[in-house]
């Protein structure tokens, strides 16, 4: 995030408090009440309806999503310097890079390259191990979109409930007073931690989800290409995007022609 965006973000964060909270005592503001209708509530609910493990991953893919800063750019680089030791047979340098690499997806088909799977072995497997971390991105999403659903509803429990023991203590005004605030807190609090949390948090999740997808889509046709001993400027060129010609050049080695430029990448040009 840049400074622009940082300053954005940060004005329209007082902005939002300020108008929000302003001439709302602390007191009011952190309703111990209100809130252990909310919390309460709501981890007893998801402890219901979703495993333990389950719930330990979506918080740990929502601090994945915010600290995974690699892009294309990055895959494709990484993915042609593997491309230029493959073709050397240097496996030892294969395997000291694979063992310093941080993305798990891209070392998963590195260890399938080195262990001499087949191309069509390691395309399936590594499409089947996206679909996983793809779907398990989307169990994610589901856990912050039950969140985001309970905690409106339990607001307004709280609110219920504290309206119903205000009416049975309505003969005195003093302790109506604070009755009416744990009322009014709990739907404020629900609706803050769906609209303001809840929701963005899963819209964040689906956004990680499509990016990674796309790069474990890159990722798969890179360990292809390495293991079709495709030169790495060639390789480079294909999955960055800047390969114009490359569903023809496909199209021409299925049908037995020689792709453009083949000859002198063989060559070593």
């Amino acid at each position: 995030m840049n400074l622009l965006m940082l300053g954005i973000f940060l004005t329209g964060a007082v902005f939002f408090l300020f108008s929000t909270f302003r001439g709302i005592g602390i007191e009011m503001l952190l309703n111990t009440n209100a809130l252990l209708i909310i919390f309460g509530g709501t981890i007893v609910a998801l402890f219901v309806g979703f495993p333990p493990a389950r719930i330990l991953d979506a918080i740990k893919d929502i601090g994945s999503a915010f600290r995974d800063k690699r892009d294309r750019n990055d895959i494709v680089k990484e993915i042609s310097d593997i491309a230029r030791i493959y073709r050397n047979s240097d496996i030892r340098k294969i395997e000291g890079k694979m063992n310093k690499m941080d993305d798990e997806f891209m070392r998963f088909g590195l260890n399938l390259l080195i262990n001499h799977h087949s191309g069509e072995d390691i395309r399936n497997i590594m499409e089947r191990e996206m679909y996983v971390k793809i779907m398990r991105y989307n169990l994610s999403q589901n856990i912050l979109k039950t969140v985001a659903r309970l905690a409106p509803s339990l607001g307004l429990a709280g609110t219920v409930i504290s309206l119903v023991n205000m009416f049975r203590s309505f003969g005195s005004i003093d302790s109506i007073a604070p009755m009416m605030s744990v009322a009014l807190m709990s739907t404020f609090y629900g609706v803050i931690i769906s609209n303001v949390f809840a929701l963005p948090l899963s819209a964040k999740l689906k956004e990680k989800a499509i990016i990674s997808e796309m790069l474990m889509t890159i990722t798969i046709e890179g360990m292809l290409a390495v293991y079709a001993m495709e030169h790495p400027l060639r390789i480079e060129d294909r999955l960055s995007g800047r390969g114009q010609y490359a569903g023809a050049n496909q199209d021409m080695r299925r049908d037995g022609a020689p792709m453009q430029g083949e000859i002198a990448y063989r060559s070593g040009v």
